[in-house]
């Protein structure tokens, strides 16, 4: 079934075995990318420019917001469990009106950016990230967390500020990696 509240046809770019939930919602589908074998379960919501490497997986209820000011990036291999917001936008909520439907000059402190979820990062289910963060290659980010700083590479996350509690074996997972791409192109 076609998807309910945006017309597929308009996505930047789409490429081939992607499967898009009937209820995912894409405010700005023009600015939306989406390599080989994507997965976005349904009810996610995403109002930002974003670009989805091969082999992503945004789980269920995931929100991915920022603006057309912002953008958000997934390498390859990488997973948002259930419940996840990226927000690549977001408010101090000091000062200002905290809402997208007035101009500029009525906003308080607007925070902007860009986040880059590289390969093989994950982020567990009901965990936040902020503006301007880059989970490095191999990231893990705990449930419930929250991440508002740059990560490691190969590291695990969690807490809320997340801090790092422990290491990735990098070893074991590019090896898996690349037997699977053995066996993907037999």
């Amino acid at each position: 079934m076609d998807n309910i509240f945006f017309d597929t046809n308009l996505l930047k770019r789409c490429g081939e075995n992607v499967i898009i939930g009937k209820t995912v919602r894409i405010r700005y589908p023009e600015l939306v990318e989406i390599d080989d074998n994507v997965i976005i379960d349904d009810f996610c919501y995403i109002s930002t420019s974003l670009k989805l490497s091969s082999y992503v997986h945004i789980s269920s209820g995931c929100k991915i917001i920022g603006g057309k000011e912002s953008s958000v990036f997934f390498g390859k291999f990488s997973t948002l469990s259930p419940n996840v917001v990226i927000a690549a936008g977001s408010d101090d909520y000091h000062s200002g009106i905290a809402t997208p439907l007035v101009p500029e000059e009525f906003k308080g402190n607007v925070e902007r950016g860009n986040i880059k979820i590289n390969e093989h990062c994950i982020v567990g289910s009901n965990s936040t990230i902020l503006p301007n963060v880059n989970l490095r290659t191999g990231s893990v980010v705990g449930a419930q967390s929250l991440l508002n700083r740059n990560t490691e590479e190969w590291s695990v996350y969690a807490g809320s500020p997340a801090k790092k509690i422990s290491d990735r074996d990098k070893g074991k997972i590019l090896s898996l990696q690349s037997k699977f791409e053995e066996s993907s192109n037999e």
